[in-house]
C-alpha cells in the first residue's frame, strides 16, 4: 500500500503546486512579487522534469524576491527533500504553513512530506484539514494520501475510514478503489474485495499488481476459473512483472 502511497503523493504534490495561489501579503515591490511568481513557473517546470540544478536556481531566486510566498516555500521544501537535505526541506514546509496555515494545498503537500518522514499522526490530521476545507477543489486526493499515511502508521482502521471518505466525495475514484480492495483482502473480507476490484476494473486501467490482487481474491473465494483468468492475463500482458513471479512461484508451490 505504502508502495503506492509513495507515487500517489508525488503525483498528487506536484499536480497540487500549478493552482496554489501566492501568499496576498508579500515582501518587495510589486515588480519584484511578479519576477518571483515567473521564476516559480519556471522552476516548478524544471522540477517536474527532474532537472534539479535549474529548479533550485530559479526556485531559490523566488524566494528571496518573494519570501512571503507560501507557494514558494512549498516547492522549495519538495526541491531540497529531492535533494536530500531534510532539514531545508522541513525548514521550507513549516515556513509555507507559517505563512498561510488555512490553505489546503499547503496542509495537503506539508502533510504528504510528513507521513514519508514518519510523522504519520501529524501528516494525517493537516491532510484531513486539507480535506475539510469548503473551497478544496480534490478533497478525495487529501482523503487517500491520509488514508496511506493511517496505513504506514499502523491503523487499519482510520485508513479504511479515510478511503470510504475519499470515496464518499467521488466514488469512481480509481487509486481509492484499489486501496480499498487491497486492504479488505488483507482482512479477509474476500467478498468486499472482489467488489472493490470491480469496480475498479470499470474505471480503472489493469496493472500487474490489479491482476495478482484479483487472482489472489478468486483464489480465496474458491474460484479457480475467475483466478485462471486474472493469471493468464497477468502472463500475458505482463510477463517480465514482479507480480508474474510471484504468480509462477505460487504455481510451482500451491499452499
Amino acid at each position: 500500500m505504502m508502495k503506492l502511497a509513495a507515487v500517489g503523493l508525488s503525483v498528487v504534490v506536484l499536480a497540487a503546486l500549478s493552482g496554489c495561489e501566492s501568499t496576498r501579503d508579500t515582501l518587495g515591490t510589486p515588480d519584484a512579487v511578479r519576477a518571483a511568481e515567473i521564476n516559480l513557473q519556471i522552476g516548478t517546470d524544471y522540477l517536474r522534469k527532474n532537472n534539479l540544478a535549474q529548479a533550485k536556481e530559479k526556485i531559490d531566486k523566488a524566494i528571496e524576491q518573494n519570501p512571503r510566498s507560501s507557494q514558494a516555500q512549498i516547492t522549495a521544501g519538495l526541491l531540497y527533500e529531492q535533494l536530500g537535505d531534510s532539514d531545508k526541506a522541513e525548514s521550507h514546509f513549516a515556513k509555507g504553513l507559517a505563512l498561510d496555515p488555512e490553505n489546503p494545498e499547503v496542509q495537503n503537500n506539508y502533510g504528504a512530506y510528513l507521513c514519508q518522514k514518519g510523522k504519520h499522526e501529524r501528516g494525517e490530521k493537516l491532510m484531513l484539514q486539507a480535506a475539510a476545507n469548503k473551497l478544496y477543489r480534490t478533497p478525495e486526493v487529501a482523503y487517500l494520501n491520509a488514508a496511506n499515511c493511517a496505513s504506514a502508521g499502523g491503523d487499519v482502521k482510520r485508513a479504511e475510514a479515510n478511503l470510504r471518505k475519499a470515496l464518499a466525495v467521488r466514488p469512481k475514484f480509481g487509486e481509492a478503489l484499489y486501496q480499498m480492495a487491497d486492504l479488505q483482502f488483507k482482512q479477509t473480507d474476500y467478498l468486499s474485495a472482489r467488489g472493490f476490484l470491480e469496480r475498479y476494473t470499470e474505471v480503472g486501467r489493469t496493472s500487474p499488481a490489479t491482476l495478482w490482487l484479483g487472482v489472489r481474491i478468486e483464489r480465496a473465494l474458491g474460484n479457480a476459473a475467475a483466478a485462471k483468468n486474472y493469471a493468464e492475463r497477468l502472463k500475458l500482458e505482463y510477463p517480465r512483472a514482479a507480480q508474474t513471479k510471484e504468480l509462477i512461484e505460487s504455481e510451482r508451490n500451491p499452499g
